[in-house]
């Protein structure tokens, strides 16, 4: 092969990659894509809840997990930051939290941007309880993180947590995290709520 061939060959690989790395990666936050996200965790969520006994005992032994659970952030009043701030700080507000999520969860979870402000996480073998736990110690970063540039910048989030059950969907338990995080916008904003919450209240009314 010649020279200039190997080049065209390395320089053709390179853009395969690039390529490849932006059909999983947002562009702004470096996180993984919605698609990305949907794809991987609805196979954990099958692994989790869909198998037999016997297989499903095979599979928790392999993967190392019994349970995955879901949570979903939202940054409270981002459309003021951007007004106030400018879309640019209204950025760099996103991809702050974003790296403040990534660094505080384990190699194996995921963290993708869901869509504008808010972000989904997957936290492979631990229940509702861990994840609240650990969404709310993230909370509580987000809450000091310092912008030196913008003076006056204070962020908060909300987070909504869910995790799988046997009998219910994929979609069911995204939607349960959703409802969860829209109860801890309705009440107050800046605080974490697991969809047991929601449930525990709802049959004792």
């Amino acid at each position: 092969m010649s020279e200039d061939l190997q080049k065209r060959v390395a320089e053709l690989e390179a853009t395969v990659q690039s390529l490849e790395k932006d059909l999983i990666h947002d562009a702004l936050t470096g996180l993984k894509t919605k698609a990305f996200f949907e794809e991987e965790a609805n196979v954990y969520f099958t692994i989790a809840v869909n198998m037999s006994s016997e297989k499903m005992s095979q599979r928790r032994h392999w993967f190392g997990f019994k349970n995955v659970s879901f949570v979903f952030f939202d940054i409270d009043h981002f459309k003021q930051v951007n007004d106030t701030h400018g879309h640019q700080a209204g950025d760099e507000a996103l991809k702050a939290v974003a790296e403040t999520i990534r660094i505080s969860v384990r190699e194996g979870d995921t963290v993708a941007r869901w869509g504008g402000e808010e972000i989904a996480l997957t936290l492979i073998g631990v229940t509702e309880h861990y994840a609240v736990q650990k969404a709310e110690e993230i909370r509580r970063q987000v809450e000091n993180i310092k912008f030196g540039k913008i003076p006056g910048l204070k962020l908060t989030i909300s987070a909504g947590v869910a995790s799988s059950e046997t009998g219910q969907t994929f979609e069911a338990i995204l939607g349960r995290a959703d409802k969860a995080l829209y109860r801890a916008k309705e009440t107050g904003r800046n605080k974490v709520v697991g969809y047991s919450e929601i449930a525990e209240k709802s049959v004792n009314l």
